[in-house]
């Protein structure tokens, strides 16, 4: 091989070439800052998350101490203020008749006492007063809404074909004229029925309940034929006024001596027992049975022993609330043996649920404990 030339290398046989190339300091770099860059994004992800749940947390905790410290709880017992039941007429006896009517007491088909009072129709008449009879003594029925009787018709009769009419009238001479009245509901024939129905208003009446302070007379009024191809045999007796509770009253004050409780009380000025739409009271009272819901009953309150003279029910106060039962429905007030639920609403703090049943008997006052 001549000077100068370049000299062929020769490799053995099984040697192979390695390319031994590094990573360079740049890219290096570039590979540990984004490294560096995810991971404090995905910590500071990680931290806002545990902030802002544990900021969610600690709202949630006081939220729920608020709510419980704005809690109402009673005091005592549940009192419910009542009419009494008023006995109209106890059809032991014989009532007078009217128009060609029969009339006897009978003793054995009757439901309570000794008799009830049997009217037979006669096919001549068609519409008018049938029978009536006098009371011993005027009853003020100036308040109750309801009218309870026993009632059986010898023919199928359909709603509203007879009324009992009530007049303070003696002898019923002012009919065409009574102070209040109750329609009868569909009858089936030869079958009693137990009657419940809302004692409305007559023609003699200008206001709502206005002027039943002195019944003296009752009566059995046709509105319509009652009779077919025979004469109609109507049985009545046991007629009454139900009783009927008329407020419920309870001593309340706050829970864990909490958060006041407004009290500022509804106004109610058309006296129809249901706030008026544009009172400024914040706690709400909601009345339901199984014949009706009633929101927003109007309510009274006052304080008991020491307080500080305004409407805030704070702690270390007690207050007796009064709520009365008038926006109720006249056929469906609070009467004997039935279930009913309030529910207080404050505007700070959880509802409070009272349910109660009234007894058998309506008294004048009772506790519903």
């Amino acid at each position: 091989m001549k000077q100068g030339m370049l000299q062929r290398v020769r490799v053995p046989v099984g040697w192979t070439l390695k390319d031994e190339r590094g990573v360079t300091g740049l890219e290096t770099a570039i590979i540990l800052i984004a490294f560096v860059v995810v991971a404090s994004v995905f910590a500071f992800t990680v931290l806002s998350t545990g902030i802002f749940s544990a900021e969610r947390g600690e709202e949630t905790v006081f939220a729920g101490l608020q709510e419980a410290r704005g809690t109402i709880e009673t005091k005592g017992g549940v009192i419910a203020n009542a009419l009494t039941e008023d006995v109209i007429e106890n059809a032991d006896d014989v009532w007078v008749a009217v128009a060609g009517t029969t009339v006897t007491a009978t003793t054995t088909a009757k439901k309570e006492g000794t008799a009830a009072a049997a009217l037979v129709i006669p096919t001549a008449t068609s519409t008018g007063i049938v029978a009536y009879e006098d009371m011993a003594a005027a009853v003020d029925l100036t308040n109750q809404t309801q009218l309870s009787f026993w009632i059986k018709s010898s023919a199928t009769l359909t709603a509203g074909q007879l009324e009992i009419v009530l007049d303070e009238g003696t002898t019923c001479s002012t009919i065409g004229d009574a102070e209040a009245q109750v329609d009868v509901p569909a009858l089936t024939a030869d079958t009693w029925a137990f009657v419940t129905a809302a004692i409305t208003d007559g023609s003699d009446v200008a206001v709502a309940n206005g002027d039943r302070d002195a019944i003296q007379c009752v009566g059995l009024n046709a509105a319509s034929d009652v009779t077919a191809a025979s004469d109609t045999t109507i049985v009545i007796d046991d007629i009454r006024a139900g009783g009927l509770v008329t407020t419920v009253q309870m001593g309340i004050t706050n829970a864990v001596e909490g958060e006041p409780i407004n009290l500022f009380q509804p106004s109610d000025a058309d006296a129809d027992g249901i706030a008026d739409t544009d009172s400024r009271h914040v706690l709400v009272i909601t009345y339901t049975d199984n014949n009706q819901l009633v929101r927003d009953l109007n309510w009274t309150a006052s304080f008991l022993g020491d307080n500080d003279f305004d409407d805030l029910l704070e702690a270390g106060e007690r207050a007796e609330i009064t709520i009365e039962l008038d926006g109720l429905a006249d056929g469906t007030p609070l009467v004997k043996d039935q279930e009913f639920t309030l529910e207080i609403k404050p505007a700070i703090g959880a509802v409070m649920v009272i349910k109660r049943r009234t007894p058998s008997i309506i008294d004048a006052v009772m506790n519903l404990n």
